[in-house]
């Protein structure tokens, strides 16, 4: 998912139910998974590469730094570890087939983004469900060393070409409304595993 897309998607999740500080460090901490040197090598922090596995995981450690951070005073680590976490599982829906595989067991005609389930067990278990590879292309765009056009070239299991990171993307809105709501449930599950006076520093309110 494109930067400008990673705020705008915390934003509409969150804003409502934390202090504009806290809001300013997570979302500091989404996009900086995005930096360049986290673009190789690091494919659990995008769901990149069918890392599934991988990236469960990582979410689930950061899940686990929030309460031990903010029981120690310490609600920014709290809020950034929120970030990291928040920003795999809103790549998650971008960089998968997750949305194509919702859409044709539920037919898209009036189906409308909101109406996407971002939990869909069938779908997460789902052997069909994979994610693209990232390429030397990306790179090279990423760097814009490349023009937009050589993303006709990329392999079909790239990254470049199953990525819907933007507007111009087939389903793109889908996407994004998935991840709001994806958002929103990983907030919650962290809100609710911390008793009220640490609820209360983590939202900052």
């Amino acid at each position: 998912m494109k930067i400008i897309y990673h705020r705008q998607i915390t934003h509409q999740a969150i804003e409502s139910q934390v202090s504009r500080r806290a809001l300013d460090v997570i979302i500091a901490a989404n996009i900086g998974q995005d930096a360049l040197r986290y673009q190789v090598g690091h494919d659990h922090f995008h769901y990149d590469s069918s890392a599934f596995s991988r990236g469960n995981a990582y979410v689930e450690t950061q899940h686990a730094i929030i309460k031990p951070a903010l029981t120690h005073g310490d609600p920014q680590s709290a809020w950034r570890a929120f970030g990291r976490l928040s920003h795999a599982v809103q790549d998650f829906y971008a960089h998968s087939n997750y949305v194509a595989l919702w859409l044709s067991r539920n037919n898209k005609v009036n189906r409308a983004p909101e109406q996407i389930d971002p939990l869909d067990q069938g779908i997460l278990l789902s052997r069909d469900l994979r994610s693209g590879t990232p390429h030397l292309f990306d790179l090279l765009l990423y760097m814009n060393l490349l023009p937009a056009s050589w993303l006709k070239l990329a392999p079909m299991n790239s990254h470049l070409a199953m990525n819907i990171d933007g507007p111009d993307r087939l389903n793109f809105d889908y996407g994004f409304s998935a991840a709001v709501m994806r958002t929103r449930f990983e907030f919650a599950r962290a809100l609710n595993n911390l008793p009220a006076d640490l609820g209360k520093a983590f939202t900052d309110l």
